[in-house]
């Protein structure tokens, strides 16, 4: 797994259609961990 012990900060998730979703997913499936941020709509 090429992502087994390492560390992730996943930003800009908006949904699960996003770029960054898909990238979590598969450093999640590599045996990534992770950590997320994300922006909620202006108030």
């Amino acid at each position: 797994m090429l992502m087994k012990d390492k560390k992730g900060l996943i930003m800009g998730v908006a949904n699960d259609r996003s770029i960054a979703w898909g990238i979590a997913k598969s450093i999640a499936k590599q045996g990534g961990q992770l950590a997320f941020t994300y922006q909620a709509e202006a108030l």
